[in-house]
């Protein structure tokens, strides 16, 4: 069993980095039921740092650098949606997938210079 997930550690590491991002993204939408400022540095930089950690996380787990900028942005998004029936503004997913894009860098050279 562990050899199996051995050679499919990526399906692993891009499972957790979605879980962590829905529950960074459910924290940062329902910062909005305690305060409206709360709930703006959370959804503009808390998720968005949150993204930039997960995506170097799961490139040094094993997932492709390419692949790992992907999730955060849409988790974000999802999580509000779920909780708030509605997507935020465009400007929170735009800079967490951008921050995002960096973290898998910074994984991918942390790697190569392992």
């Amino acid at each position: 069993m562990y050899n199996i997930l051995m050679k499919k550690r990526w399906y692993v590491a891009w499972a957790i980095q979605i879980i962590e991002m829905l529950l960074a993204g459910l924290l940062a939408s329902a910062s909005n039921l305690v305060s409206a400022p709360l709930y703006a540095v959370l959804l503009w930089a808390g998720a968005p740092l949150a993204g930039l950690f997960t995506s170097c996380r799961a490139v040094r787990r094993g997932l492709n650098n390419y692949l790992a900028f992907l999730a955060p942005a849409p988790c974000l998004y999802l999580a509000h949606a779920l909780l708030w029936g509605f997507i935020p503004q465009a400007g929170p997913g735009l800079v967490t997938a951008f921050l995002s894009l960096i973290g898998a860098a910074a994984g991918e050279v942390l790697n190569q210079r392992k």
